[in-house]
């Protein structure tokens, strides 16, 4: 315990030189792992974003590499695979990586800014960013070749303008806004966000007690959430033309409109995979999956007024929203853990919990996950028929999302200041 807190404890920009090299280094053993076993390391979306780069790159348009289900700008980000080395693209996302890691901590900070203890702040918000920074999935995800940390960025930097001095006055709204936008242009799921960082500007908190009519007025936008609003809504719309004009409507479809009605039978974790492998070849209107949005939509709006409407709660919104969009997918894959992972180091210090629990509801959702990719494994590696296994594993791995965010939601205590610091001092003066 002693050597694992004097680790913890060195400065963090050699922390940050760790994390890279951890990086580099599984980027390396990436091509060697390719080729001597059956399983890749590298995602199979790496080799979708090169193609799409070569298809850019000679004048056409990325959709022609089929599969290519994103925004363009993806593509052009990957460019550089092609002149510069295959391995580019994943240098460039596991920079971002180290980006996020660097906003968290900062982002950290400033939530810790009131309490008095300079080093005590300092020693929280270097522990929530190394939660990202050594996070195993993080790590892997950027390392195999999935740009999902470059959203998860834009969302980070939008809430740090958002909720820091950093840019004074309107600057600060806009810049949020801005970044709010690029990072639905790139997915779609930021959208959810929206809403409660709206909220989150208002004159008017809601609660309980709040009547009808008050509860209104606070809808109503001043100066600050009408800057956020247009900027967010102006650079989307501004992404998405541009796009648009340059590939038509085939970019509309494949990176917006085909995920409305998308249907993933090989490598999914939803609670509907065994139904939409029952269902894939049906095109009729799906009222299962209606019924699923919809009640989706209910809890998030649910969670927006709940922790929306106060800034310091605003990182919890989004969290517990990441995760209900997560669990209640009807497409659920390994990539989709990092959009609340990466809001997780937000809200840790705020989880009044011992050790023990903490690492008991960890236990709890990774048994979850891996009982369901041992069976994903028997059947897309070993051809064995085990839908059925698979389905169970994907009921139980629902209700450990559930359980794991009810218990998160009960142990939220804005404030707090991570209780476990005191730990640490007592078991330094031993």
């Amino acid at each position: 315990m002693k050597r694992v807190l004097q680790f913890l404890n060195v400065p963090f920009e050699y922390h940050i030189i760790s994390g890279v090299l951890i990086r580099v280094l599984l980027i390396v053993y990436g091509d060697i792992h390719d080729k001597i076993y059956d399983v890749p390391y590298t995602d199979v979306d790496y080799k979708v974003f090169s193609d799409a780069a070569r298809h850019v790159l000679a004048g056409n348009s990325p959709y022609k590499r089929h599969t290519y289900r994103y925004s363009p700008i993806i593509a052009y980000l990957m460019l550089p695979n092609i002149f510069i080395g295959k391995n580019f693209g994943k240098v460039l996302f596991s920079f971002f990586d180290i980006l996020v890691s660097i906003a968290l901590k900062i982002l950290v900070g400033h939530q810790l800014g009131a309490t008095s203890d300079k080093r005590k702040v300092e020693r929280i918000s270097v522990y929530c960013a190394l939660f990202w920074l050594y996070n195993p999935m993080s790590i892997a995800i950027s390392t195999r070749g999935n740009a999902d940390s470059l959203p998860c960025l834009f969302i980070i930097l939008s809430l740090f303008y958002l909720q820091t001095d950093t840019v004074q006055g309107s600057s600060k709204y806009l810049l949020s806004g801005i970044l709010l936008g690029i990072s639905i242009h790139l997915r779609i799921y930021p959208l959810a966000f929206s809403f409660p960082m709206y909220l989150s500007l208002g004159e008017y908190k809601i609660n309980r007690r709040t009547s009808i009519k008050d509860g209104m007025l606070s809808l109503l936008p001043n100066v600050n959430q009408i800057i956020l609003t247009f900027s967010c809504i102006f650079t989307l719309f501004l992404l998405t033309c541009s796009m648009y004009l340059l590939y038509g409507y085939e970019f509309l479809f494949e990176t917006y409109i085909y995920h409305l009605f998308r249907k993933d039978t090989k490598h999914n974790f939803s609670v509907l995979f065994y139904y939409s492998y029952l269902t894939m070849d049906q095109l009729s209107f799906d009222i299962v999956k209606a019924l699923s949005l919809g009640f989706e939509c209910i809890i998030l709006f649910i969670f927006s007024l709940t922790f929306g409407c106060d800034p310091k709660t605003l990182p919890f919104a989004l969290f517990s929203q990441a995760v209900v969009l997560v669990t209640y997918n009807s497409v659920m894959t390994s990539q989709y853990f990092i959009w609340f992972l990466s809001l997780l180091p937000l809200v840790a210090h705020n989880f009044k919990m011992l050790p023990a629990k903490a690492s008991i509801l960890a236990m709890i959702w990774i048994s979850a996950q891996g009982a369901w990719l041992f069976y994903a494994y028997l059947l897309e590696f070993k051809c064995r028929e085990v839908f059925i296994l698979i389905w169970l594993k994907s009921v139980v791995f629902f209700c450990a999302n559930v359980f794991v965010l009810g218990q998160l939601i009960k142990s939220y205590t804005p404030g707090y200041a991570f209780g476990q610091i005191e730990l640490v001092a007592k078991t330094k003066n031993k």
